[in-house]
């Protein structure tokens, strides 16, 4: 199996997101996706590139609720269609309270993969899909139509 971090860059790590990323952090071009996505969460807070530090932290988030359903053999559940919608109309809320664009890419590069993913037929893409939007379903919990089931608890140093 391979590990979560290895996941995230796969399922993730688009050339668009990379370039995103090493755009906004010169000297990090050649790091592990990993690497680049630590850095622009630690760095890009408080920045012009803010929004994608706010990316860069939802993705790390994924990795980490990816990681924490596989250790305690959690899987999708029915309520995958339930769960898509409420990340869209939470992160359509978020984008409503700030002035930059860091839910809305995090509905491009996030929410819109994971979407794939979950209408796939491999139970591991699938699994991993309702994880990473159990992580991002967590976050925003005040918006109103979360449901306890989604809540994960991980400590993503955010």
């Amino acid at each position: 199996m391979r590990s979560s971090t290895d996941r995230v860059a796969e399922l993730f790590g688009t050339d668009e997101v990379r370039s995103l990323l090493a755009t906004n952090l010169p000297g990090y071009e050649s790091y592990a996706f990993s690497e680049m996505a630590r850095a622009a969460r630690d760095r890009l807070a408080n920045t012009s590139a803010h929004s994608v530090g706010i990316l860069a932290r939802e993705l790390r988030r994924a990795g980490l609720a990816i990681h924490h359903a596989r250790d305690t053999c959690q899987h999708a559940g029915e309520d995958v269609a339930q769960l898509v919608t409420f990340t869209r109309t939470g992160c359509d809320w978020w984008a409503s309270t700030v002035d930059h664009d860091g839910p809305g890419l995090v509905q491009t590069h996030l929410i819109n993969p994971c979407e794939q993913l979950l209408s796939a037929g491999n139970t591991d893409e699938r699994d991993d899909g309702y994880a990473a939007l159990r992580g991002l379903a967590t976050r925003l919990g005040s918006h109103s139509g979360f449901t306890s089931r989604w809540t994960l608890h991980i400590d993503d140093g955010a």
